[in-house]
């Protein structure tokens, strides 16, 4: 609850009898949890945002369909994660046709080589390798936690897992990224 003193569950409720102001504390009461979730399902800052407003366009259609008896953030998670795998799975399709049409369409235009600069330590990049070879799931429970510093129950209820699953990916991710520096270091 906030400041307004009403639960989810009442604001969805609100919601349903046409209650827009209740809509809009449920809004401001979720959107961030809401954007992080989508930014790190999509890493596109902008895509995140196209996502968390459809999936409020959602919530406020299908008000009268959420279960009162159940906690609203995992219901509204589920949706973002929903609305994010049908985004992503249309992205690999368009991929794909394109990837298609290039082979067999006129030969694409020769592009400057990317210049992504000097990196400024070898620490970083090792880092990001580290990152990069942790579990999709251990990656996102350590951003979210250590980086975004979201706590375990709310990522929890972003990715529909126990606290205790999401204490032990940000565990097991500490310990690799831990590794892969002491062996830098030696």
């Amino acid at each position: 609850m906030s400041h307004d003193g009403r639960t989810d569950a009442n604001l969805v409720a609100a919601t349903v009898r046409g209650d827009d102001a209740a809509f809009a504390v449920l809004v401001r009461r979720q959107i961030r949890s809401a954007t992080v979730l989508a930014a790190q399902l999509l890493a596109d800052a902008d895509e995140a945002e196209d996502i968390v407003q459809d999936a409020f366009t959602v919530v406020h259609r299908q008000a009268c369909r959420f279960d009162a008896e159940r906690p609203f953030a995992p219901w509204l998670f589920a949706i973002v994660r929903r609305l994010a795998a049908n985004r992503r799975a249309r992205e690999v399709r368009r991929a794909r046709l394109l990837r298609w049409w290039r082979t067999r369409g006129p030969a694409p235009a020769a592009s400057p080589p990317a210049d992504w600069g000097l990196l400024a330590r070898l620490e970083a990049a090792a880092v990001r390798r580290a990152m990069d070879d942790l579990s999709p799931m251990q990656r996102a429970c350590f951003e979210l936690v250590v980086l975004r510093e979201l706590s375990s129950e709310e990522v929890a209820a972003m990715h529909g897992i126990s606290e205790s699953t999401v204490r032990q990916h940000v565990f097991r991710a500490r310990a690799a990224l831990r590794g892969v520096l002491e062996d830098d270091d030696a």
